[in-house]
């Protein structure tokens, strides 16, 4: 299926997720003290730094943070504490991680339509870059389970959401997931992708609704500032 593709696709992003050392201070089930949140590890110094970042991720308002030129502008709950990177291998048009530890990713995709295509549909976008993510996807290990479609509105127009979940298989190791994405006919000529993904870790529900809070709340923000297709100068 193309769309598991593109799911999993997305998750090639976090393929380097680590837990790295980090120095808890506080009792189990207690928040970080704010002066040691940042953005190198959002989870600052609770007992469990991923499940603290996670629930930033639940808890934390809205913010909008934007590529480096300023073309696009990217929904993210706490947006100060997200990093603008880019991820290797993969073609996109600008990426950001939530911790050094990439307790969340976020990614958008640009894709051109043919010059005799008007006023794409987010349907017909979907098409196309699940169409391109089963192709990343040839040679990844990856065990994905159903999609699910959510049908939204933004700017007045229909908007498909697709998310999964799954893993990645990394030798004897196995890296679980849950992901979303949703299509934009954002452009004359030109389709948005904006996609993210949560590493499950030790923690699967609050993964899936940190995901969920994208499906409901996060993918309608999408802001681009320019008429035409952003490029990256």
């Amino acid at each position: 299926m193309g769309s598991k593709g593109a799911g999993a696709a997305l998750m090639t992003l976090a393929a380097a997720v680590g837990c790295g050392p980090s120095v808890p201070v506080q009792p189990p089930g207690e928040p970080p003290t704010p002066d040691s949140v940042s953005a190198q590890e959002p989870g600052g110094d609770a007992h469990d730094p991923d499940s603290a970042a996670l629930m930033r991720q639940l808890n934390e308002p809205w913010g909008n943070r934007t590529d480096k030129d300023d073309q696009l502008g990217v929904p993210l709950p706490d947006a100060p504490q997200w990093k603008r990177v880019r991820y290797w291998g993969v073609d996109h048009f600008t990426g950001f991680r939530y911790g050094d530890d990439y307790h969340a990713v976020a990614v958008v995709f640009v894709q051109d339509v043919s010059p005799d295509v008007n006023a794409a549909t987010s349907e017909a976008c979907m098409r196309r870059f699940e169409s391109w993510g089963r192709r990343e996807l040839k040679n990844r290990e990856v065990k994905l389970g159903p999609i699910r479609t959510k049908e939204s509105s933004w700017r007045s127009k229909p908007l498909v959401i697709h998310s999964l979940d799954g893993a990645f298989l990394i030798g004897l190791s196995r890296k679980d997931f849950s992901a979303a994405w949703a299509a934009y006919p954002a452009y004359p000529h030109a389709c948005l992708i904006y996609g993210m993904a949560v590493p499950w870790s030790e923690h699967e529900p609050l993964a899936k609704r940190v995901r969920d809070r994208w499906i409901e709340q996060g993918f309608v923000g999408l802001s681009p500032f320019t008429p035409e297709r952003p490029y990256r100068k």
